[in-house]
């Protein structure tokens, strides 16, 4: 049995000497490698030299660098990294130029509620110490501007003074429920200016992160009556995952109320890990969700998802519940709306919203759910009766979806069901962690996810291609103390949009097994279209949506590609038949410590 932990472990403050300061970016690296960040992600830029070189030159660099060549890399890093630990995480941005390259991946994980910290270089603020040109585009009047509408806070401090009252600031408004990312813009002068003596820092465990917020008791008792008392109650989760309590004290829920388990996003994307996809009352994928007189909504973002039907091209809604439900919505989404995007969703009637931590509010309602079903008889046959209507649903499902992908094993192009499957052949006796991607859903439907460390969560939140090698990497990073290997789902025309995500994996030699799902196509957009012009009565051909959407003539060499940045390539792999040796192949080479890239030719979904 392994000593290795199968968790990433927890952050630890490192003891800092501070004698030796001598300039703003000592005192900020040592800022940062005192709160125990561990490590900074960046694509490197003039704008913050002072950091750049107090963390090589002065800290030994600690925190390790991460480098990228893309700073839309350097934020995903940081957002895959906090999303696996629950912990900010840090990237540094150049200027204007590079917070505009970066705002998609601040976009990403402002809707994923992860906490980010991105600082930025700036400046030279004051104007007389501006060199042509360069200097003068690249300064913003208040840079935050550029991303206020998608963090939760940005600041610009205005001598080194002040740093650490932003940065404290920043970190613990990112690590507040609901989290997010911030950003803190420092100038160079800031950074270059000589400090006169030392400046210490500030004593990181008197400026921890509030404490969580806690459910209205009173409104606990209502939400317990509420699901004791409903003939068929449902529970719907989207992220739960971000605490380990939150997700055992929903197991045990569902199983005192013998109620079904559904996420509310895509069967099969779940935006953490919620509830293992093995236990029984996990009914992802059916419709039972359908026949709810009570729902319980679970830190889930928007509950339209699930309990609206949308019709494709009109875009016309109708409920999707059969008959009259009662709604009610636990969670912190409500505490921060954006005046940009619409990131509190449709508005709907519920019969009770509580504003709480999920991560307090399940197990007391687990434990008041389950007092009250100790002391009541009919609430008891209630539960039983349920037990009985669904037992065995959740096999059905899982049997139905192994007949799906067996219906298509054979198919070529490769169906993306044997993929997923001849993956988990491989996967099945090992240690591991899905760190991006679900191959459409068919991960969740064919492999068994019942840890809490085997899934991060695929979704980018924002919907931004280019999100997921980033996120394998950072996600990677959190797990690299542990036995688990990382695994990356990626699809092809998300890895185009940042390929250099590759020369990062293979310049750290980080173990990560990528299998990229080469349709030849941005497929999303190729799939809008046919739909439209099928409503339309239109050429609605696969070849005819393809014009503008294709990843084709030249069709991209991932494997060599890989190969030219440090990553052992296999592939393309076109016949089904030599996908599963070619699977094994790598898994040997990844867990011999090396990365691998294993580029199969699809179908499109």
């Amino acid at each position: 049995m392994s000593d290795t932990p199968d968790s990433p472990p927890p952050r630890e403050r490192r003891t800092v000497d501070t004698s030796n300061q001598a300039y703003g970016s000592d005192y900020i690296t040592d800022f940062l490698k005192g709160y125990g960040f561990e490590f900074v992600s960046f694509n490197p830029g003039s704008s913050f030299r002072g950091i750049e070189e107090s963390l090589v030159n002065y800290n030994d660099e600690e925190p390790p660098i991460i480098e990228v060549p893309h700073e839309g890399l350097s934020v995903a890093i940081a957002h895959g990294h906090a999303k696996a630990t629950g912990e900010p995480a840090l990237c540094i941005l150049h200027n204007v130029v590079g917070t505009l390259h970066g705002t998609m991946g601040i976009f990403n994980a402002y809707c994923d509620r992860v906490p980010v910290i991105a600082l930025a270089g700036t400046g030279p603020v004051q104007k007389s110490k501006r060199r042509p040109f360069f200097d003068w585009i690249h300064t913003a009047q208040i840079q935050g501007n550029l991303v206020r509408g998608y963090t939760k806070w940005d600041d610009q401090p205005v001598d080194v003074d002040g740093v650490a009252e932003s940065l404290l600031n920043a970190i613990n408004i990112a690590n507040s429920k609901t989290k997010g990312p911030t950003y803190v813009a420092l100038d160079h002068q800031i950074q270059e200016a000589e400090l006169d003596e030392p400046i210490p820092l500030p004593d990181f465990e008197k400026f921890e992160t509030p404490s969580r917020i806690a459910p209205d008791p009173e409104a606990v008792e209502r939400a317990a009556d509420r699901l004791v008392n409903a003939d068929f109650p449902v529970l719907l989760s989207d992220a739960v995952g971000d605490s380990r309590e939150a997700v055992d004290a929903l197991v045990d829920l569902a199983e005192s109320l013998a109620a079904p388990v559904f996420h509310s996003h895509r069967v099969g994307t779940p935006h953490r890990y919620n509830f293992p996809n093995t236990h029984p009352l996990d009914l992802a994928g059916t419709e039972r969700y359908r026949d709810a007189d009570v729902v319980l909504a679970l830190d889930v973002w928007s509950s339209n998802y699930t309990l609206t039907d949308t019709e494709p091209v009109t875009h016309e809604q109708t409920e999707s519940v059969n008959g009259d439900f009662g709604l009610i919505d636990v969670g912190t989404h409500n505490t921060r709306p954006s005046g940009l995007v619409s990131d509190q969703f449709a508005l709907r009637e519920t019969d009770l919203s509580i504003t709480a931590d999920t991560a307090l509010a399940v197990p007391q309602l687990r434990d008041a759910v389950q007092s009250r079903i100790e002391g009541d008889a009919e609430a008891r046959e209630r539960v039983r009766s349920r037990r009985a209507a669904i037992e065995g649903v959740h096999d059905d499902q899982r049997v139905a979806w192994r007949d799906e992908a067996e219906a298509a094993w054979d198919e070529t192009p490769i169906s993306l069901p044997r993929v997923a499957g001849e993956i988990w052949d491989v996967i099945e006796d090992e240690e591991w962690v899905l760190t991006n991607g679900t191959f459409r859903g068919w991960a969740y439907k064919l492999w068994d996810i019942d840890e809490y460390d085997q899934y991060i969560g695929s979704y980018s939140g924002g919907g931004g291609i280019g999100q997921g090698i980033g996120q394998a990497v950072g996600g990677a990073l959190a797990y690299q103390e542990t036995d688990r290997i990382p695994i990356n789902l990626q699809p092809d025309g998300d890895l185009m949009f940042y390929p250099g995500g590759l020369w990062t994996i293979g310049h750290y030699g980080l173990p990560i097994f990528t299998v990229v799902h080469n349709n030849g196509s941005l497929y999303n957009s190729t799939d809008h279209r046919m739909t439209l012009a099928e409503h339309r009565g239109r050429d609605a051909s696969f070849e005819s949506a393809l014009v503008g959407t294709g990843l084709h003539e030249p069709t991209p060499d991932y494997a060599t590609m890989a190969e030219s940045m440090g990553v052992k390539g296999f592939g393309p792999v076109e016949d089904p038949d030599e996908l599963g040796p070619k699977l094994r192949e790598a898994w040997e080479v990844v867990k011999s410590g090396d990365p691998v890239l294993v580029d199969v030719v699809c179908q499109p979904r």
